[in-house]
């Protein structure tokens, strides 16, 4: 299951795991910069990783494609 909330500068995306094993994976994209974060039960903090709007575009569409080396236009 997964929401998307859009505010005037945000998109936020929660992707919670269905089965309960993992906790919830958070993405805030804004226009400039990109955060990917989520809970870490062991150390008590959530860990956060700041990738740019093209890398995150990259990933999206890496999911889609077969191996392989790719360049976007």
């Amino acid at each position: 299951m997964y929401t998307v909330e859009m505010d005037l500068d945000e998109i936020c995306i929660t992707v919670m795991d269905d089965n309960g094993n993992n906790e919830d994976l958070i993405i805030n994209s804004f226009t400039d910069i990109v955060y990917i974060r989520q809970y870490d039960e062991d150390t008590d903090r959530i860990k956060t990783i700041a990738i740019s709007p093209r890398m995150w575009e990259e990933l999206i569409s890496a999911i889609h494609s077969p191996e392989g080396a790719f360049r976007m236009s």
